[in-house]
């Protein structure tokens, strides 16, 4: 929400808008992080998951601008986005080199 405010200087409604989108990607972003073998079931969720969302802009336009929604909105999504999910991820990453558990000093070995 700090990134939203002070990189955006848009009304309040196009900030939940933009953050309530950013959350969505980033959860989605968290779930393909975690998991090792994606299988059909995860994709179909997570299709269900941006329809539901879809479904909730237009129920609830009152709460989200529609009309902001634009190639400028995407990208800014989209950078928010990066900004929020990239430390974890790569801090994550850097942990499972340099740290990892015995399941991957495993199959490390074996490969």
């Amino acid at each position: 929400m700090f990134v939203a405010i002070t990189y955006f200087q848009d009304s309040f409604t196009n900030i939940v808008t933009i953050t309530f989108t950013t959350l969505i990607l980033i959860e989605l972003l968290n779930v393909i992080t975690e998991v090792t073998k994606i299988r059909r079931a995860m994709v179909l969720s997570m299709i269900a998951t941006m329809a539901v969302y879809l479904l909730s802009i237009i129920i609830f336009r009152n709460y989200f601008e529609v009309s902001y929604i634009d190639a400028q909105f995407c990208l800014r999504v989209v950078i928010m986005t990066l900004v929020c999910w990239t430390p974890l991820h790569l801090i994550k990453k850097l942990i499972q080199r340099f740290d990892p558990n015995q399941e991957q000093k495993i199959m490390r070995d074996v490969n």
